[in-house]
């Protein structure tokens, strides 16, 4: 949904014009087309870190998790109340998780998302 939000407002400021003209454009601006390439190669290279460092991630959250659930489960003395307070913790943390969630947002932006999925597609393949 946001890249086309992105793809409108692009066609919007070029007039309503086509991706070739689009392309004129960048061709014709050394300054826009510099920033093209430096956005695609920050995202490529957010993209190819992220496959990289994935499965660290996913199993450091994941010790995290189940270490909140025993932590809960320790208190509460059964799984029903531990998995009631594990769910009220993560509503109260819901703020800071967008919060997160915004700061990142670039990546959902144009030439850095292009490049962060490409990087992201290079990184899983040349594992």
């Amino acid at each position: 949904m946001i890249l086309l939000a992105a793809e409108g407002a692009v066609n919007a400021t070029a007039g309503g014009a086509g991706f070739a003209e689009l392309l004129a454009d960048v061709a014709s601006n050394p300054t826009a087309a510099m920033a093209l390439l430096v956005q695609f190669l920050l995202g490529f290279a957010a993209g190819y870190y992220m496959a990289k460092i994935a499965r660290y991630i996913v199993a450091l959250v994941a010790v995290f998790i189940l270490g909140a659930l025993i932590g809960a489960w320790g208190v509460s003395g059964t799984v029903d109340d531990a998995l009631r307070r594990l769910g009220r913790a993560v509503a109260e943390s819901k703020d800071a998780i967008m919060s997160i969630l915004q700061v990142f947002g670039f990546v959902l932006v144009g030439p850095t998302a292009l490049g962060f999925f490409v990087g992201l597609l290079v990184g899983v393949v040349r594992r």
